[in-house]
Formats: structure tokens, C-alpha cells, sequence
């Protein structure tokens, strides 16, 4: 067995310590994003707040399932519209929500929030017909509704509950019959 000669081994040191810097440094700090403030990004606290109401009412708690709301994905929506979106559809998506601020204002006298369900539920289902008489990419709504599904749907609660989830799955099945009313996989 050859010997190591001095040389080799500070080469070898370093590149091990470069490497372990660059783990600390590179993929743990992923893991750090977590304990951001609430209100870090793109939306002020209230336009996380309304972003949330809207995904509730988009995904609400269930029987079998908790809504957006328990899965705190006003936190998740900040986060991915932030990282994630470019600054046109980020602004779009702020527009969106101070015009909704104010038609629910000028039209029932009180926040998205405060209106009852139906209400809700009915003034979604008239964006969405809005959004599509628009031309593409430019109503606020469709972009909404994809990232309260997103942030809902990558949440824990959202892929352990609402989703039928398995943390090690077995074999690759790609395609798999689905009864009626069974959740999919997650």
C-alpha cells in the first residue's frame, strides 16, 4: 500500500471541507426558508390574508379533508408567488386582489372574509367566467387559483389528507383505476 505523502492529504482536507461548506451552506439553507416572517415578499399582510380567504373558498375543509386555511397556504401563496413568478404576474396578481378588495367594498359593504359562503363562491365563479372572456395571461384570477392549489396541494396537510398518500410507495403502477369518490395519489 503506498503511503500518503503530506501534500495529498492537506488536498484531500480541503476538498472535504470546501464540500462540507458547500452542503452547509448551499442545500441546508433550503431548509431555512421556513422560519422566514409570515410577511416576507411580494404580499403585504392583508393581500396574504385575502389570499388566503380565496384559496379557503377555493378549497374548503371537508369531511374528509382541511381546508387551505389549516394548511396555512396564505404563508405558502407569499412564498411562491415571490420565488417563484415573474414580477408582471406578480403585480397582476396584486391588482387582482386590490380590485377585489374594492368591488367587495363597493358592492356588499365588507371584505371577501366577511361575505357568506355562497357569496364567496359565487363572486369566484364569476371572476373565473370573467378570466375566461379575457385573453390569455392577463386576468389576475386564473394565476390565483393555480397558486392557492399549488401551495394547498404541497402542503402536508394538503398531500397527507386530501391526497391518498403513501411516504414509501411500493412498484411503479402508472396507470391505476379509480372508483367514484376516491381520492387520487399524492
Amino acid at each position: 500500500m503506498p503511503s500518503m505523502n503530506r501534500r495529498e492529504a492537506l488536498k484531500t482536507g480541503a476538498v472535504a471541507l470546501g464540500g462540507i461548506a458547500m452542503l452547509s451552506t448551499g442545500v441546508l439553507a433550503g431548509c431555512a426558508r421556513d422560519q422566514r416572517p409570515p410577511t416576507t415578499g411580494i404580499l403585504s399582510r392583508d393581500d396574504q390574508d385575502l389570499a388566503e380567504a380565496i384559496a379557503d373558498t377555493i378549497l374548503p375543509k371537508t369531511a374528509a379533508s382541511p381546508g387551505a386555511k389549516e394548511a396555512n397556504a396564505g404563508q405558502e401563496i407569499n412564498l411562491l408567488v415571490t420565488d417563484c413568478y415573474e414580477p408582471d404576474a406578480q403585480q397582476r396578481l396584486l391588482k387582482g386582489l386590490d380590485e377585489l378588495r374594492q368591488r367587495c367594498e363597493t358592492a356588499y359593504n365588507t371584505d371577501f372574509a366577511g361575505l357568506p359562503r355562497d357569496q364567496r363562491e359565487n363572486l369566484l365563479r364569476v371572476l373565473g367566467v370573467e378570466a375566461k372572456k379575457a385573453p390569455p395571461d392577463t386576468h389576475w384570477y386564473p394565476l390565483m387559483r393555480e397558486v392557492a392549489e399549488r401551495a394547498y396541494f404541497s402542503s402536508q396537510i394538503g398531500m397527507t389528507k386530501a391526497l391518498r398518500y403513501i411516504q414509501v410507495p411500493g412498484k411503479w403502477v402508472g396507470c391505476l383505476p379509480l372508483a367514484p369518490g376516491q381520492r387520487a395519489w399524492g
